[in-house]
């Protein structure tokens, strides 16, 4: 059984970079228009540079003293890719730390080769580190810790 319900194809284009095919996870239950939603913010991506791996944030929600971010986890590798523990932080457009959690992602599973997989994280009460967060302008990141 596959970990993966439907996925639509990747490709790579003339000048090195790196289209993602749009996978959701199985456990993931969503309506016709909640998908092409999802297929639509995917189509409307920037292409990677072959080798990478990145988040792209494309809603913010607020749920009482929550924020709910749906991002795509997004894969240019031309392997499939596992996350475990991982530090995500939210900015603003002037690089200004908002909200920093860290997430355990290892029911996620395997992330294809050259893929992208939406996502949703909860970023509660205790995790801002700003007054507010904007409904624009802001952006989700991996904090990368240097060894």
């Amino acid at each position: 059984m596959s970990l993966f319900g439907k996925r639509h194809n990747a490709a790579t284009n003339q000048d090195d970079t790196v289209h993602t095919a749009l996978v959701f996870h199985e456990g993931w239950e969503m309506s016709k228009q909640e998908e092409y939603v999802y297929k639509f913010h995917h189509q409307r991506l920037p292409a990677l540079k072959p080798n990478q791996i990145s988040i792209s944030g494309i809603k913010l929600t607020r749920v009482e003293d929550e924020v709910i971010i749906v991002a795509f986890l997004r894969n240019s590798i031309e392997k499939a890719v596992r996350f475990d523990i991982v530090d995500l932080l939210l900015v603003d457009g002037n690089g200004k730390f908002l909200a920093k959690k860290t997430f355990d992602l290892t029911e996620l599973g395997e992330i294809p080769a050259l893929s992208s997989m939406p996502w949703r994280f909860i970023f509660e009460e205790g995790d801002m580190l700003a007054e507010a967060i904007p409904d624009e302008g802001w952006k989700i990141a991996f904090e990368w810790k240097r060894k």
